[in-house]
């Protein structure tokens, strides 16, 4: 499993594909070992790399993870990627999130989401997701210092509805937002 984690974060390099970071990597490690969810959610599971590897995390408990994907070819490549981890937690769409009917795919309460999306859009999958989560769900959101001038939706979004977050600086350029009621 690490191997095939490894290959895929140098291919993705090579291929200038977006994944998170190490640091990032290793703050979900502490934080789903914390909270042990059993029902997960990825919006943007690009080449799935960050399902495979929260996956292999939430097997231990049993927990599964459910991934969408905008991009067809990206999907097609998650799915063989997955298949080649023996990584079977792992549920994927090929589905835009904005316009998917998360709420008939993803069964029970979503325990935990990870949105590593289009940035512009953040604001518009926390409106999705609000109606698919409760207030003990943990929703770690990537990438927020960095494009931070990208996330207006989003900060519009917590202010409307007083939403309580914290920004964790993870890397020098960068961090994520972590929402838990």
């Amino acid at each position: 499993m690490i191997e095939i984690l490894k290959t895929l974060r140098k291919t993705c390099k090579e291929r200038n594909i977006p994944i998170i970071s190490l640091a990032t990597e290793s703050f979900l490690w502490k934080l789903l070992r914390k909270h042990k969810p059993k029902i997960c959610l990825e919006i943007w599971g690009a080449v799935w790399y960050s399902s495979i590897y929260m996956g292999e995390i939430l097997n231990a408990w049993g927990g599964k993870i459910t991934s969408f994907e905008i991009s067809y070819p990206a999907y097609q490549e998650g799915l063989q990627n997955t298949k080649e981890s023996h990584c079977y937690n792992i549920i994927s769409y090929p589905y835009d999130a904005n316009y998917a009917p998360i709420k008939k795919l993803v069964k029970g309460p979503i325990d935990f989401i990870f949105i590593d999306g289009q940035k512009s859009q953040y604001g518009e999958y926390m409106e999705i997701i609000e109606k698919i989560s409760s207030p003990d769900t943990v929703i770690l959101i990537d990438d927020v210092i960095k494009y931070h001038n990208k996330l207006s939706s989003l900060y519009e979004y917590l202010q409307k509805k007083q939403m309580k977050y914290q920004i964790l600086q993870l890397e020098p350029d960068d961090g994520v937002m972590l929402i838990h009621g």
